[in-house]
């Protein structure tokens, strides 16, 4: 087991990629703290874990809001004692339309879900990842956070800025034995409302199972091996 013994919060763990990576590092042998919106899908998550025999419990928390996200952190250290790995998988594109057609809650909801919250979580776990002297925090980034794409923004500018918030904290935090890593991802076979693509498209898109995998990849390194970003894509598509 490539985790056995690790402790991993993963943020969007209801569904999607943070569904399939709790999943994946439990079967490793990490102890996952699944943190959702959802409480009921993350119960279910919590149920099928042990059901294979392996651990994790849910913590439901909003990344938008800094409170609950501190106590998120919190519980996991005051129940199992130390976070070595932190996921950020929340957020989502949430519109498509003109830049003159997004309302002031809608671009703050976006930049909150995919931006904010991965602030709020990383400030929350470094003081005790550094208190460790060890640590890995792996933030799913786009490839619209590479090359903007029109109609979507605000997304786009929330992944940009979540690319210049890692390469910073990973010079920040290197010195500490932390280390942090933006994977680039094209686009997913995931929840993709409101963008619908056909069946046919789909099938030739990265699959959750995919992007869990390279998460895991960043998350075993060898000892002597850092990566800052790491960009992945389908095989087929560009996208």
């Amino acid at each position: 087991m490539k985790l056995k013994g690790r402790v991993a919060i993963i943020t969007g763990a209801s569904s999607g990629v943070g569904y399939a990576t709790a999943r994946l590092f439990a079967r490793e042998g990490a102890t996952v703290v699944a943190a959702a919106r959802r409480r009921e899908l993350l119960e279910h998550l919590i149920a099928e874990i042990a059901y294979e025999g392996h651990q994790g419990l849910s913590i439901p928390a909003d990344v938008t809001d800094s409170g609950q996200v501190q106590h998120l952190v919190e519980q996991t250290i005051a129940l199992l004692g130390r976070i070595d790995i932190l996921i950020n998988c929340a957020g989502g594109v949430m519109k498509i339309s003109p830049v003159e057609q997004f309302s002031d809650a809608e671009w703050r909801a976006i930049l909150d879900t995919n931006l904010t919250g991965v602030f709020y979580a990383t400030r929350a776990v470094v003081p005790y990842m550094k208190r460790q002297h060890s640590g890995t925090i792996v933030n799913l980034g786009s490839r619209v956070g590479k090359m903007g794409i029109a109609n979507i923004s605000p997304f786009s500018a929330a992944k940009f800025a979540l690319a210049g918030f890692s390469q910073s904290l990973a010079q920040e935090l290197r010195p500490y034995n932390i280390f942090v890593t933006n994977v680039v991802a094209g686009m997913i076979n995931a929840d993709l409302a409101p963008l619908n693509p056909d069946e046919s498209l789909r099938r030739r898109l990265l699959t959750t199972e995919d992007v869990a995998q390279a998460l895991l990849w960043v998350c075993t390194l060898p000892p002597s091996l850092r990566v800052d970003e790491l960009p992945i894509m389908p095989r087929h598509v560009d996208l």
